[in-house]
């Protein structure tokens, strides 16, 4: 009875030893785990974006007068030469000397704007047709398989380009005849006789904006209606200076959220040289550059959109096809450098890496990181180089 009772404190005392140092062993850190894949990778700029219409004119009174109410209303259709309104010049407003003399100045100042139209008008129309026969070769090209579908695609947007560039032209020259109709009728003879002037639409469009209805007196220049074309569409988006810098003419962008199913494809066509402040809604002063994107594909597939409608432009700025990547909650900064806790037999493992393009959401991993391997994601302090984990 002695040696049992003796045998079984000895087994009691080793289950409490075994039981404090159990309580003492480290315990495996629940963790979230993640597998580095091979996949492609896009870094982006998104920002919320608007639509604008590429080519707006806005009609103003050639003089002073009474004007006959405005009936057209936001969103009618008018042709070259509809009609907006009525003006009747006013007698005590006849030109004297000076006035004169800046009227027919102003008419040398369209005439030659006109010219200039014109110009401009021929150079996009010689664009247009060169174009247009490099499409044509490029898909001849393609075809005999010496070139690729990149490339093809590349001279169809040069062409979509032109086009747009062409049709712009021709409205600049409309506007600009408008203008010197509108100046030529505005040099009134003291001894002439007083005729009413039609005021008729310069271009073909849709009314974007109706200044004023009622009929009454007007100045000269004062603002009448707005034209435009809604199928002519451009996006404008600000982005952050910082931002903007990486951002080239000709990268690809995804136009986002806008109301349809699908994504619209996008090109940027130009990054404004010059910055604005915009206060945020968390009132910090920021510096923004506009960038301004064109639409790529069928007229179609975005006729629902209008004039300042919203919508969110990611521009792709780098990507890369076939690349090993990880979360990026997995990476930290170390003194030596950018790391990751790789999981090998239930221990983290600290493991510095070199990185590639990241976004948001993933980075691309150069070094040290194999297809398949375990990370750690969002790595807690408890965890250093060799501690358990376990997947949480």
């Amino acid at each position: 009875m002695k040696w049992v009772k003796r045998a079984a404190m000895i087994v009691f005392l080793l289950a409490v030893a075994g039981a404090i140092a159990y309580g003492f062993m480290p315990k495996p850190v629940p963790s979230e785990f993640a597998r580095a894949v091979r996949g492609d990778l896009r870094v982006t700029i998104d920002e919320e974006a608007r639509t604008r219409v590429k080519d707006r004119f806005t009609v103003s009174s050639p003089l002073a007068g009474v004007l006959t109410r405005i009936t057209l209303k936001v969103g009618d259709q008018l042709e070259v030469g509809s009609r907006i309104a009525e003006l009747r010049p006013s007698r005590p407003l006849l030109l004297d000397a000076r006035s004169k003399a800046q009227a027919e100045a102003n008419i040398k100042s369209a005439e030659a704007t006109l010219k200039q139209a014109q110009a401009a008008l021929d150079a996009a129309k010689a664009e247009l047709e060169l174009a247009v026969k490099e499409h044509n070769r490029a898909k001849t090209l393609f075809q005999g398989k010496h070139i690729s579908q990149e490339q093809v695609d590349a001279a169809a947007t040069r062409e979509i380009a032109a086009k747009a560039a062409h049709d712009s032209a021709e409205f600049g020259r409309q506007a600009a005849e408008f203008q010197l109709q509108m100046a030529r009728a505005a040099l009134i003879e003291e001894d002439g006789e007083l005729q009413a002037i039609e005021i008729r639409s310069p271009v073909a469009g849709a009314v974007l904006r109706v200044y004023r209805e009622s009929e009454g007196p007007v100045m000269p220049g004062e603002m009448l209606v707005e034209i435009g074309d809604p199928a002519s569409l451009e996006v404008v988006v600000d982005l952050l200076s910082s931002d903007a810098v990486r951002v080239k003419p000709g990268m690809s962008v995804s136009i986002e959220r806008w109301g349809g199913d699908e994504p619209l494809e996008g090109r940027v066509r130009r990054v404004e040289p010059a910055g604005f402040t915009k206060v945020s809604s968390l009132g910090v002063e920021e510096q923004r550059v506009n960038v301004i994107i064109d639409f790529v594909g069928e007229p179609q597939k975005w006729t629902r959109l209008g004039d300042a409608f919203r919508v969110e432009a990611r521009v792709i700025t780098s990507e890369r096809k076939g690349v090993i990547k990880v979360p990026t909650g997995a990476i930290f900064n170390t003194p030596e450098g950018t790391a990751v806790f790789v999981v090998a037999e239930g221990k983290a493992r600290l493991t510095r890496v070199d990185l590639g393009d990241r976004n948001g959401l993933e980075a691309e991993v150069l070094s040290a990181i194999n297809e398949g391997d375990t990370v750690v994601v969002h790595p807690s302090d408890e965890i250093s180089d060799g501690t358990g984990v376990i997947e949480r």
